[in-house]
C-alpha cells in the first residue's frame, strides 16, 4: 500500500511539472509570435480590398493589370494541384456559361501543361492566365487557398469572395 500511495504522489507531481513546462512554452512561444499574429490567416482576399497593381498576360494576349477590371468582373483562382479545384471546375464553369468572356477572369496557377484541362473549360467562358506559383494575380489577391472566387468592382475594389462559385454573385453590367 506504500508503493501504490507513493507511485500516486509520483504521478501527480511528475503531471503537475509537465502542465507547469508546457505554460512556460506555450508563453515563451506568445512573446516570440510577431504582433496581430492572432490566428490563422484569412483563406481569401475579403470583400473592401483594394487590388494592388500587378501585370499578367492572358493566353489570349490580353494585358490583365488592375486596370483590366472596367466593369464587375468574376474572378476564380484555381491551380493544378489542388484536388478541390478540379472538382469545382465544372461548377465554376456553370456559373459563368453564358457571361461576357471579358467580364471573367480564370487565373490557373502551375504548369501549362498542368493546366490543359482548365484552358479547355474556360477558355471559351473566360479570358484565362496561367501563372507559376506565387504569380502576380494570385499575389495581388494575397496568395489565397485554392479554389477561390471573387466578384472584383470597376475600381479594382473586390466586392465578394468565397470558396465556392455557387456563393458568387452575378455581377449587373455598369
Amino acid at each position: 500500500m506504500p508503493y501504490l500511495v507513493a507511485g500516486l504522489v509520483f504521478v501527480g507531481l511528475l503531471s503537475v511539472f509537465d502542465l507547469l513546462l508546457i505554460l512556460a512554452v506555450v508563453r515563451r512561444l506568445r512573446e516570440h509570435a510577431p504582433p496581430g499574429a492572432a490566428g490563422p490567416p484569412v483563406p481569401f482576399t475579403p470583400p473592401g480590398t483594394a487590388l494592388p497593381e500587378f501585370t499578367a498576360t492572358g493566353l489570349d494576349g490580353t494585358a490583365v493589370t488592375r486596370a483590366y477590371f472596367t466593369e464587375p468582373t468574376i474572378v476564380g483562382l484555381l491551380s493544378t494541384t489542388c484536388p478541390s479545384c478540379r472538382e469545382r471546375l465544372p461548377e465554376f464553369a456553370d456559373r459563368i456559361r453564358g457571361l461576357d468572356a471579358r467580364r471573367v477572369l480564370a487565373v490557373v496557377e502551375g504548369d501549362r501543361a498542368d493546366a490543359e484541362p482548365f484552358v479547355a473549360a474556360l477558355s471559351p467562358l473566360a479570358t484565362v492566365v496561367v501563372e507559376p506559383p506565387n504569380g502576380p494575380v494570385s499575389t495581388a489577391f494575397g496568395r489565397p487557398a485554392y479554389p477561390s472566387f471573387y466578384v472584383v468592382g470597376a475600381d479594382a475594389v473586390v466586392t465578394a469572395s468565397t470558396l465556392a462559385p455557387s456563393g458568387l454573385p452575378v455581377p449587373a453590367a455598369t
